[in-house]
Formats: structure tokens, C-alpha cells, sequence
């Protein structure tokens, strides 16, 4: 298993944090990777659809189970695109002077993470770079003046560059 995290203190209370995190139906507007659904409450059942690379419009449904979803303090998602590869995708909420810490983390298992793919390890430290800072000015655009409708990324997110392999031109 190989756990990315990442903290980050925003400026705002964990009540409005957990109500961004929890609306389901508008992860969508601040996260590029997925869209989820809420198909029904108890127990809770979601669709989950992902794209690894948001540059693709292509999303792919792919099972996930809520495992965690404490109001204002825990919200984890277990996804499971394939039996190569598995992953908890895991926001933690604690109170700090002034705002909120939040802790989001991916736990990444699977066959694909044992070979060690740079590939997944790169894909993963992108999303949790991105994701956080499109979820901050998602939380700006709402609290502090009206939201548009969607929210582009701050900067764009760049592609690999491709590796030279040698031969003739």
C-alpha cells in the first residue's frame, strides 16, 4: 500500500467545509477527477465515475463504497476501478484557530502500486495537488461572493513530457 497525503489549513469553518465535501452532486463542479451520485441513503450506494487524466473528457463508472461519512470531521471513499488497482480516497476535518486542517489523503493497493509505475504515482500526486486547490477556490467563490457555474483549475495542470527513445529523425 502506498499512502499520498496532503494538509492544508483553509480559512474556513468545518461546517463549510463537510457542506461542500458532502454535496455529492456537485463534486463535479470543483473536483476534474470524478462525478459522484448519491443513489440512495441507507445503506449509502454511489456512482462513482473517474477519469485519471482531466485534460480526457472520458469518464469511466467505476464501483466505490462510502466507508466514512462523519459530519464535520471525516468523509472516505473506497474506490475500486479494477483489481489491479484500489484506493481509499480519505478527507479529514479538524478545527484550528482561524479555519479548518484539511487532511486529504489517498490509500493506493493493488497489484499496479507494487510494480511501482511512476505512472500511478505521478497520476496521484497530481489529483491531490489540483484537487485541493480547486476545493479552495470553490470555498472562496461560494462564501465569499457568488459561485459560477463551474470553476476552471487556477493553473493548468501539465502533462508529462514524453520520454526520448533514441534512433533516427
Amino acid at each position: 500500500m502506498v499512502d499520498f497525503e496532503r494538509e492544508r489549513i483553509l480559512p474556513y469553518s468545518p461546517a463549510q467545509v463537510w457542506a461542500v465535501l458532502a454535496d455529492f452532486e456537485n463534486h463535479k463542479i470543483w473536483n476534474p477527477y470524478t462525478r459522484i451520485q448519491a443513489l440512495q441513503e441507507d445503506p449509502v450506494l454511489l456512482r462513482y465515475e473517474l477519469r485519471m487524466d482531466p485534460h480526457k473528457p472520458k469518464f469511466v463508472e467505476v464501483p466505490a463504497i462510502l466507508l466514512a461519512a462523519y459530519p464535520e470531521r471525516l468523509l472516505t471513499i473506497d474506490v475500486r476501478p479494477n483489481f489491479l488497482l484500489k484506493f481509499e480516497e480519505s478527507y479529514a476535518l479538524t478545527p484550528t484557530e482561524g479555519g479548518t486542517k484539511l487532511h486529504h489523503s489517498y490509500s493506493v493497493r493493488g497489484f499496479l502500486v507494487g510494480l511501482r509505475l511512476p505512472g500511478v504515482r505521478t497520476s496521484f500526486e497530481r489529483m491531490l495537488e489540483s484537487i485541493d486547490g480547486i476545493l479552495l477556490s470553490w470555498l472562496d467563490r461560494k462564501y465569499k461572493g457568488s459561485a459560477p457555474k463551474a470553476v476552471p483549475p487556477s493553473k493548468p495542470i501539465p502533462r508529462p513530457k514524453p520520454k526520448y527513445r533514441g534512433g533516427r529523425r
